[in-house]
């Protein structure tokens, strides 16, 4: 966990709960390393390896990412795909982290457009809001929403991208 996120969690503890918005950032949060974004609180280790098997990204230090989607399937059993691609830049000044990004559906269709994270603390878990503007025929795929980053461990992931599962 990157300092500054340590730090505020450490005031959380012995403060309150300020929010991030209020501590202002002079980086993203969101570190190089293996990341997931579920759209609850994870509360236990287990939590958030559910969430680390469904989805997670790759985080590089320039800000680029890969986002790796596990499905299953009949012929396979499993089929790792590549669902989101992009580059993130955190803006000091406007508090926001905007991503350019493109994401590849399981039919094939892609979707190109930005992201736009604000974040802060709800109680001890960082929380992000996501504001996407996607080039989309649907105005619902644009919806803002909440997400609570995680941080899936490195032999969890390992262990993720090995995994086999025999069909019957």
């Amino acid at each position: 966990m990157p300092r500054h996120v340590r730090a505020a969690v450490l005031t959380v503890g012995l403060l309150g709960t300020p929010t991030l918005a209020q501590a202002e950032l002079s980086e993203s949060p969101i570190a190089p390393g293996f990341w997931a974004f579920p759209t609850h609180k994870t509360r236990t280790a287990k939590d958030v390896l559910a969430a680390c098997r469904d989805y997670f990204e790759i985080r590089f230090a320039d800000g680029h990412f890969i986002g790796i989607q596990m499905q299953r399937t009949e012929r396979s059993g499993v089929q790792r795909q590549v669902a989101k691609v992009g580059r993130c830049v955190f803006s000091r000044d406007k508090q926001i982290e905007t991503c350019s990004v493109r994401m590849t559906n399981y039919d094939g269709s892609v979707l190109t457009g930005t992201l736009r994270n604000k974040y802060s603390l709800d109680g001890n878990s960082l929380m992000m809001k996501v504001t996407p503007e996607m080039i989309t025929d649907s105005a619902s795929e644009n919806s803002p929403y909440e997400a609570y980053p995680v941080r899936c461990p490195d032999d969890a992931v390992w262990s993720i991208l090995n995994v086999s599962i025999t069909v019957k």
